[in-house]
């Protein structure tokens, strides 16, 4: 597989409909609001540490059986010739290991680097609709950053399973 149709498939598309299903939920809760603060008045901030977490571990709960079906179906996406993603070697290949390392990477990595940022920016606050564009884009970015690593791992040949990969 191409590193762009790699991109396409397996990041841009989900990320997208990540987007949407995210943004359309913050647009349900929020759109109303005149105001979203960071710890206060709708709380963004749990909010992003939350989604952090949990939409990589849903997205692993959904990904491994349906990418592990399709290699027994020889329909897998070829990972050859495509560059291994870094957080690779933290991610174990089991059920709910892999569950928990990626929506401690999501939350950690991206919603705590998000609530910092906004920290560091004088913890600004959204009009609703304002907020529900900017999880729209932050459910974008976990899916565009996170992806590849839960493909890889899931695709991981078997008797690696378990063992970190070295990069």
């Amino acid at each position: 597989m191409t590193p762009s149709r790699f991109f396409l498939s397996q990041q841009l598309i989900p990320g997208l409909i990540n987007a949407a299903l995210n943004g359309g939920i913050a647009w349900a809760q929020h759109a109303q609001a005149p105001a979203v603060g960071l710890w206060d008045r709708g709380a963004y901030g749990t909010d992003l540490l939350a989604t952090g977490f949990l939409l990589p571990a849903i997205s692993w709960l959904i990904l491994l059986p349906l990418l592990q079906h399709q290699r027994t179906q020889g329909k897998a996406p070829s990972l050859d010739g495509l560059r291994r993603p870094r957080l690779l070697a933290w991610m174990p290949s089991s059920r709910w290991g892999g569950c928990l390392t990626i929506g401690l990477l999501g939350m950690v990595l991206l919603g705590g680097t998000a609530a910092l940022a906004a920290s560091l920016l004088g913890q600004p606050a959204f009009t609703g609709p304002d907020y529900a564009w900017l999880k729209a884009a932050y459910a974008a970015i976990l899916t565009l950053t996170l992806q590849p690593t839960m493909v890889f791992a899931a695709l991981r040949p078997a008797h690696t399973k378990g063992q970190p990969i070295r990069a």
